[in-house]
């Protein structure tokens, strides 16, 4: 899927079925194709997009863990973040960082 795709499917889980704190987001790409899947604490078997049987290693991957931001607006600057970082991986960018002193968690 491609990042239109992709975050009309995150902004569709969040509006349908939010996932919490505890759940673990995985994505990854190749080129420009993008896969995601939630790993919920109750429920590891439970997925949203999965790999369609590549057997070639994703350019890059991540997971994490966050509270999903409650606006529309937020998770448009959530998402932002995210393939920023993600894609930071495959490009080797150098990607600035929040100031130390910055109050935690952050959040849009």
């Amino acid at each position: 899927m491609n990042v239109d795709e992709l975050f009309a499917s995150f902004e569709a889980l969040i509006e349908a079925d939010r996932p919490d704190r505890d759940a673990v987001v995985y994505l990854a790409r190749r080129g420009d194709d993008y896969h995601w899947w939630i790993v919920r604490p109750d429920d590891a078997t439970r997925a949203r997009t999965q790999p369609s049987g590549e057997a070639s290693e994703p350019d890059t991957w991540m997971c994490f863990s966050a509270t999903w931001p409650e606006s529309r607006e937020g998770l448009r600057a959530f998402f932002g973040d995210l393939l920023a970082e993600l894609d930071s991986m495959a490009t080797r960018a150098d990607r600035c960082r929040w100031p130390v002193g910055d109050p935690w968690p952050r959040v849009h």
